[in-house]
């Protein structure tokens, strides 16, 4: 009995031994060996090896290695997605093993993780296995500079110069250093440098970084480039570097202040000065149409160039209308009016004080711009243009035409009577002064009113 079972022992040993030998015949095996770049980027291309080996006890030909891509990978055009080895000797080792390479295309957004990719092998007897490999992925470094606060700063002033870091790539960002730096010396930083420090930033957020600035108070307005500088640490503490450009204004903006200088009977004058931080061009002054005021010929006046703080004289012959009067007004405006001047004579207390000027100008960036200004006016000084004019210092009222003529007219016949009278007693003079050299005008006089109560005495 013992030896029947020695003998089912050693012929079970021999068929294992003989189904595994078939079994070995032909085995192909691929194992992926380097990976180029490694952990693979993003938008990139990845290169991927593999070694091939025959270890089973027969020689094999037209051994075929397909790759079956998925995402995030895909296949590059012009490259093959398999490979064929035309022949493999049996019980093969590393050192004569086939290696065979393949390329794929990252995709762009691709995030960061290990992706799995199947292999087909085709052994060259119609036979095929599947393997499953791992290969990382790294997204991209990059961050972009997306936004700065402002594209204008005023000359000698302090602004405030905000930019805007985004983290644009797949991977995040560590130890950034920004800095930013003007070639021509105009724009500079103050209260500190240049440089600003970013401990990390991950995917797609963003960070803003300040500056204190301040352009010289010399420089030419026009527009100025500023050059960007970024440097961050990749996974690998690789030290990468960006470099960008974008252009600043320099020049700010042009201001005016407009008082009122004088008036006479032929104009009213304005004084016009440039109080901004740059030169204005082709400037006009004009008073636009409004309720209160009237302009007589141009209203309209070119000063030319007006350079910063200086000042020019802009004249026009600009009369008040009174707010009673009734040409030109709506019905109920009117007779409302019309109550007001029949309860009280005009005064400068129901005229506008406020009148409107509009100055247009080109500023530094060519831009045509027009600035409407407020001038105070003492009505007083400004003639009135209801049923006449008096300039210079009062404004009329009604009958005040007929009391001056009446009162010149007086005064005109008191003087010719005067004038007569002096005539007379000169002529007087001289006839008693040929009879009487001793006479006087003292005695003409006694003799004249003498002769007067004598003619009253006699009557």
């Amino acid at each position: 009995m013992k030896q029947m079972k020695q003998i089912l022992l050693t012929m079970s040993l021999l068929i294992l031994v003989m189904g595994s030998t078939v079994a070995e015949d032909v085995a192909i095996v691929a194992d992926l060996i380097s990976q180029n770049p490694d952990p693979a980027r993003s938008s990139e291309l990845v290169e991927i090896r593999f070694n091939v080996q025959n270890i089973g006890f027969d020689d094999v030909e037209n051994v075929i290695i397909e790759l079956e891509p998925e995402y995030p990978f895909a296949q590059v055009p012009g490259e093959s997605l398999n490979k064929t080895i035309p022949y493999l000797r049996s019980r093969q080792t590393d050192e004569d093993a086939a290696i065979i390479k393949f390329k794929l295309l990252v995709d762009n957004d691709a995030p960061e993780g290990v992706y799995e990719m199947d292999i087909r092998i085709w052994d060259g007897t119609g036979t095929s296995t599947t393997k499953t490999i791992d290969i990382e992925v790294r997204g991209k470094e990059y961050a972009q500079i997306i936004t700065i606060s402002k594209a204008n700063i005023d000359l000698a002033r302090e602004e405030s110069l905000e930019f805007i870091i985004t983290n644009t790539g797949k991977s995040p960002l560590k130890n950034m250093v920004f800095s930013w730096n003007d070639p021509d010396g105009i724009i500079l930083p103050v209260y500190s440098d240049n440089t600003k420090y970013i401990e990390y930033l991950d995917v797609g957020e963003s960070v803003e970084v300040s500056y204190t600035v301040m352009a010289d108070i010399n420089a030419q307005p026009g527009l100025y480039q500023i050059d960007l500088n970024l440097q961050f640490e990749d996974y690998e503490s690789t030290t990468g570097e960006i470099d960008t450009t974008a252009g600043i204004f320099v020049g700010g903006a042009t201001d005016f202040d407009v008082t009122f200088s004088g008036s006479s009977r032929d104009e009213t004058s304005f004084s016009i000065a440039n109080i901004g931080s740059v030169s204005a061009n082709s400037v006009t002054v004009s008073i636009p149409d409004q309720r209160g005021w009237r302009v007589s010929g141009i209203d309209s006046v070119i000063i030319g160039n007006l350079n910063k703080g200086d000042y020019t004289i802009a004249s026009f012959n600009l009369q008040q209308e009174v707010v009673g009067a009734l040409q030109g007004l709506p019905g109920e405006d009117r007779q409302r009016n019309k109550e007001l001047n029949q309860t009280r004579p005009f005064s400068s207390e129901n005229q506008p004080s406020v009148l409107n000027i509009e100055i247009s100008y080109t500023d530094a960036r060519g831009e045509r711009r027009t600035t409407t200004k407020e001038v105070d006016i003492d009505p007083s000084v400004i003639g009135s243009t209801s049923d006449g004019s008096v300039y210079g210092g009062r404004a009329r009222v009604p009958g005040a035409s007929t009391q001056k003529t009446s009162a010149t007219a007086m005064w005109t016949g008191i003087g010719i009577v005067a004038l007569v009278v002096l005539v007379f007693v000169h002529k007087r003079y001289k006839k008693e002064r040929l009879n009487d050299p001793e006479y006087t005008y003292k005695k003409l006089v006694g003799d004249f009113f003498g002769k007067s109560k004598r003619k009253q005495v006699e009557k």
